[in-house]
């Protein structure tokens, strides 16, 4: 894990609800699998997406990639939810899941406001 390493923290959390829903997914049913599991499939690429372009942008355009991102996070905790309700999920890997999407959700809620706190520092 010695690449990993070199990545930010919040990526590392991402990088954990990512593999943690890869592994769940074939437990999914496949009518749910092939339907709201790529679905949210989609939504943590373009999360990732979102994290990875705020954290290499230039400073004036993060606050609008952070809050893609937040979007993105809260999105995936409501499919987490009804793909539990729909039985496509136990309670346990939901429980996984969620808990890991709350700590991405508080990490990106930290960055926006250090980087809100910073702004009003350089005005």
């Amino acid at each position: 894990m010695t690449t990993t390493s070199k990545l930010p923290s919040i990526s590392l959390k991402v990088l954990a609800l990512y593999v943690d829903w890869q592994l769940k997914t074939k437990h999914i049913p496949k009518s749910l699998r092939y339907s709201m599991g790529i679905r949210i499939e989609t939504i943590l690429a373009t999360m990732i997406e979102s994290i990875a372009s705020a954290y290499y942008s230039e400073p004036h355009l993060r606050t609008e990639l952070i809050m893609s991102a937040i979007t993105k996070n809260d999105t995936l905790k409501f499919m987490f939810y009804a793909l539990f309700e729909l039985k496509g999920l136990d309670q346990n890997t939901f429980l996984s899941l969620s808990q890991k999407v709350e700590e991405v959700g508080k990490m990106l809620y930290g960055w926006k406001n250090q980087i809100k706190k910073q702004n009003h520092q350089f005005k």
